[in-house]
């Protein structure tokens, strides 16, 4: 279906563009069925070859003959009704016998290639012997290259060619494309003429993923205009706002086309600017008056919405919260809607999560007052998979950090008791999803009892069970907790209290054995090295720990080689 250009002038030309149809299916291109009988094995251009051609009658005397190309001048006209052809008439000058050689070349080898064409070896053959006979003149033989390559495979389809290839070829393409629309350019075509050639119209989500759109912008930006501009009027002949919003959106969650989309956005907001269209008409516009709130947070031209408000200078956030709570959702609902919205990964429900805890906190909420506002105690055994439990967390992380951990188990020993409290912990550690979680409550829960590393040692009985306890790591990370309150935490403070329970030596076989045995991997070496760490500090050496453990025990070596490995690796003391 043919349709017209919107009208716009442009500042250099001068002119009225008409539109170009953007609902048309971009087809997929398919090469041009070569009359030559398929050859079997492709036979690279001789040197022979290059004499045979050079020498054949009519070509000899004229490639003599001629020692440069005549270069041509684009005359841009300008018109106030219309775009008259740049250099109307003037065609490449490429000699006619030259011209003739290059065909004749391209069709004897590269007609007959199958597959990458710019990776092939006959192209490359073919390439060499366009540059001999225009005598390296870079210009001259990438015009002869196109010219002959359009009038095999057409423009639109070189075009896709050359816009698709990688490899090692980058260099030669790159030229041929420059090539390609400085013909366009030389022939006097406009912005609409090359992107009917390049059938550049396809389906909204593929459009600015189109290599031959890359193209084209190309061209527009050598005409020194604005591609985007264009693009974008096009585009409306065929879209209204909230569909092109949409479009824009969904693509800049795309890496191959955020940009082009960012920069398509921006032109479509100033828009909007220019025309007076308030925060309200956009929110219309975009219809996000007709979506639920749940929906509201998870649409993607949201953000378009929220980009235009602070456009205008105004807080799109504080403004949405006010939206939403209009609707009646209460404090309760809102929060398991951004709670939901949050998994997902939407950055503007956590903005509107802080404007609900600027609220709670101007109200004087507590910890416990929001926890019965989001219903927590209904959870159960769930409580750490509920959307609203990163709510309330996130809510307690506005105080101090380190009365975080007191408050959120005072409340939830408040509303379970310790006995469920350690149920729902215990649970949840088992799953996946919540064992982080689980652990760093734990850890909370052993905090707000006020249990020293030792109190806690005792408690997981780890002066029987040793190293094969599980517990171990959960000490482990409350000891480096409690570690990191302090004022000048001790690097060393883990291995010291361990050694504390254990001694030196005792605490080095044990590692070592425990290591022998396979059990809890990296997290042994770790434990290890860092207690190999902490005797060099106190200037301990492997010899000096081998005459401290009497009497000798089997496992004694192994620590022995541990330790000697590792203070060979480790780095000479500042002196």
């Amino acid at each position: 279906m043919a349709s017209k250009f919107v009208p716009i002038r442009f500042a250099h030309y001068g002119l009225l563009l008409a539109a170009v149809a953007l609902l048309i299916t971009v087809s997929r291109a398919t090469p041009l069925t070569s009359t030559h009988p398929k050859f079997e094995t492709p036979r690279r251009i001789t040197n022979t070859d290059l004499v045979e051609t050079q020498s054949s009658s009519n070509y000899d005397g004229e490639l003599r003959g001629i020692s440069s190309m005549t270069k041509i001048n684009n005359v841009a006209k300008v018109g106030t009704k219309k775009l008259k052809k740049v250099a109307e008439g003037v065609k490449t000058k490429l000699a006619p016998n030259k011209q003739s050689a290059v065909d004749t070349q391209f069709k004897e080898f590269v007609d007959k290639v199958q597959g990458d064409l710019f990776n092939n070896a006959q192209f490359a053959d073919w390439v060499k012997f366009v540059f001999k006979v225009y005598n390296h003149n870079d210009e001259a033989a990438h015009a002869a290259l196109v010219t002959t390559m359009v009038a095999h495979y057409g423009d639109e389809y070189l075009a896709s060619m050359l816009a698709a290839t990688k490899g090692s070829n980058m260099i030669t393409t790159f030229r041929l494309k420059e090539a390609q629309i400085n013909s366009w350019k030389a022939s006097g075509k406009t912005p609409v003429d090359v992107y009917k050639i390049l059938h550049v119209d396809a389906e909204a989500s593929d459009l600015l993923k189109s290599p031959t759109l890359k193209t084209w912008i190309s061209y527009v930006v050598k005409l020194k205009e604005n591609p985007y501009e264009l693009l974008l009027l096009n585009l409306k002949t065929h879209y209204d706002d909230a569909a092109l919003a949409q479009m824009f959106a969904v693509a800049k969650g795309d890496a191959a086309t955020t940009a082009l989309a960012g920069k398509m956005e921006t032109l479509l907001l100033k828009k909007w600017q220019e025309k007076d269209k308030t925060m309200i008409d956009v929110f219309q516009l975009l219809k996000l008056n007709t979506k639920s709130p749940k929906e509201l947070l998870v649409s993607p031209v949201l953000s378009t919405w929220m980009s235009y408000t602070l456009l205008l200078k105004k807080n799109p956030y504080e403004l949405l919260f006010k939206a939403i709570k209009k609707t009646g959702i209460d404090d309760a609902g809102l929060a398991r809607m951004v709670g939901t919205a949050e998994q997902i990964d939407s950055n503007t429900a956590r903005k509107i999560q802080h404007q609900q805890f600027k609220i709670w906190k101007r109200e004087g909420k507590s910890p416990t007052d929001v926890f019965r506002l989001l219903g927590l105690k209904k959870e159960g055994d769930n409580l750490f998979e509920s959307p609203v439990w990163s709510t309330w967390t996130g809510y307690l992380d506005r105080t101090d950090r380190t009365a975080v951990y007191k408050e959120t188990i005072l409340v939830l020993k408040t509303q379970f008791g310790d006995e469920r409290l350690t149920n729902i912990i215990s649970k949840a550690k088992d799953v996946d999803s919540t064992a982080d979680t689980a652990e760093k409550l734990e850890r909370s829960f052993w905090w707000a009892m006020g249990l020293t590393s030792d109190d806690l040692f005792n408690l997981l009985k780890l002066k029987h069970k040793g190293f094969e306890s599980p517990d171990l790591r959960s000490w482990v990370a409350y000891v480096r907790e409690l570690n990191s309150f302090r004022k000048s935490p001790d690097e060393f403070m883990v291995i010291k209290q361990l050694e504390n329970h254990y001694g030196d030596v005792k605490l080095a076989r044990m590692l070592a054995k425990s290591k022998q045995q396979g059990r809890v991997g990296g997290f042994l070496n770790e434990l290890q090295s860092l207690q190999f760490k902490a005797l060099m500090d106190r200037e301990v050496h492997p010899t000096t720990l081998a005459n401290k453990s009497r009497p000798k025990h089997p496992i004694d070596n192994t620590v022995h080689l541990a330790f000697k490995r590792y203070a060979s690796r480790a780095p000479e003391p500042p002196i």
